[in-house]
Formats: C-alpha cells, structure tokens, sequence
C-alpha cells in the first residue's frame, strides 16, 4: 500500500497549527517550521532594543514587556472587543511602561499597533489584518519573560549562596582570632608567673565578703544590736 506523504504532512501541519492556536508560547517549535524567521526577528528586537540598553534597570524591562504582553493577550482574547484595540499615548501607565522605555514602543509597532490622532489626543490603535505577527510576537515575549526571570532567580540564589559563604568564613576567622587571643594571654600569664615566682589561680580567688553594716553582742540581758 502505497504512502501519500502529502496526507501525513498536511494532517501533521494541521495539528501544529492546533497547537498554536491553544498555546503558542508553549508549543516546542522546530528551527525550520514557517515562523522561525519571524520568531528570531521579535527575539532579536527585545534583547537588543530592549533588555539590553535598559540594563541598568532590568526590573523596569521586564515590567515593559508585561504590560506589552498584557495588550497582546487581552486583543487576542477578544479580538473585537474596541477597548483593547488601542491605548492612549499619554496615559501614565503606558508613558512610564511603554512610551519611555528604550525601544518598548518599537515594539508595540512591530506588533501591529499605530499611533493615530483622535480629539487631539495620540493613541495608538491596531490596524493589523490579521494577528499573526502579534501571537508570535505574544509568544516570544513570554518565552523571553520567562527564561530572564529564571536566570534572574538562579543569579539571586548565587549571590545568596556567596553572602551565605561570605558570613561563615567571617565568623570562622573571629573564632580563629580570639583563639589567638586566649593563647597570647594564657602565654602572657605564664611569663609573668615565671619572672615573678607568683603563681596566680584565678579559680581560687573568691570574692570580698560583704562589710557587715550591723553587730550583734549578746548582753545578760540579751542580744542587743550596735
């Protein structure tokens, strides 16, 4: 019985596209399926235009791209919903996530959005035919998320493990100084015990009894205090 290789490879494509659909950011692409192009441009434009030149404060990068993954999914989950296709420029939240980031708003435009005037306001509004570019994009940006919030965990766990480390080698050598120290005094002791001829035992010195502050004396007519 002859194959139909075409058959196999049609129902094949038709199950990856399926996979897509339920769950792009999961789904293990291979380096020669049609979105690998797309897929390393998006990823290439985040860590360069991005992550990187806000190096310095890569809690306000990653914030960044939640809010842009934020917009991606809420339009993708309810495409025709006229609230989530388009945001205002000015609006605090987006000016301090979006618009004043290093490349974040490049990347709201790759993703399909356009800034448009509306009562001399600037929004920027989606204007893609179709949302393929933003549910690959959507989906590069979780996969980024996702892998620089482990590296970020596993560098945290380092600099705990080195403080950790850090603080036992200091206690280690306050133990080792003052066992140096009791060794110098025990030896300076000595010496002096030898030059002088005095042996001193610290253990046999009690303490000073008291002063007593009153005294009995016992009388013929009995016990009287002086």
């Amino acid at each position: 019985m002859a194959v139909d290789r075409a058959k196999i490879a049609a129902a094949a494509q038709r199950k990856v596209d399926a996979l897509r659909q339920a769950d792009p950011a999961r789904l293990l692409y291979t380096p020669f399926d049609s979105e690998w192009q797309i897929r390393q441009a998006f990823r290439k434009r985040i860590y360069r235009d991005i992550i990187e030149p806000n190096s310095g404060n890569p809690q306000l990068a990653l914030q960044s791209l939640q809010t842009v993954l934020k917009l991606a999914e809420n339009l993708l989950a309810e495409p025709e919903e006229p609230t989530f296709r388009k945001f205002r420029r000015h609006n605090g939240h987006i000016k301090r996530l979006v618009v004043e980031p290093k490349g974040v708003l490049q990347l709201v435009i790759d993703l399909g959005w356009r800034d448009k005037t509306i009562d001399f306001e600037t929004w920027y509004v989606f204007t893609g035919k179709n949302y393929h570019n933003l549910r690959v994009g959507a989906s590069v940006i979780k996969e980024i998320l996702r892998n620089v919030q482990t590296q970020q965990q596993e560098e945290n766990d380092a600099r705990s493990r080195e403080e950790a480390e850090r603080k036992s080698s200091e206690e280690k050598e306050r133990l080792r100084v003052q066992f140096l120290d009791d060794r110098l005094s025990v030896a300076a002791r000595a010496q002096r015990e030898r030059r002088t001829g005095v042996k001193v035992d610290v253990k046999s010195i009690s303490a000073r009894k008291p002063t007593p502050t009153e005294a009995r004396i016992m009388t013929i007519h009995g016990e009287q205090q002086s």
